[in-house]
């Protein structure tokens, strides 16, 4: 599964602690961290769990700028 070109899933933040090992397989990229793939196993490298230091589950979706332990692929951004 590829990005096209425009997609406005380019622009998402990805938590820098959002795991998964489709990223160590052969062909794995940063789709499974845009995504959530339901084939893919997640986990956060804070708790190295399912869960997050805020004791919710890790996803793609669920691991956003609303959460607290939430940190940038990059930090924080210059507004």
């Amino acid at each position: 599964m590829q990005l096209e070109k425009g997609s406005s899933l380019l622009n998402k933040p990805i938590c820098q602690n959002l795991c998964t090992k489709a990223l160590y397989t052969h062909g794995g990229n940063l789709q499974n961290l845009i995504e959530t793939n339901p084939f893919s196993n997640y986990w956060c490298n804070c708790t190295m769990t399912v869960v997050g230091p805020d004791d919710r589950f890790v996803s793609p979706e669920n691991c956003n700028r609303s959460r607290v332990c939430f940190e940038p692929i990059g930090g924080t951004p210059i507004a």
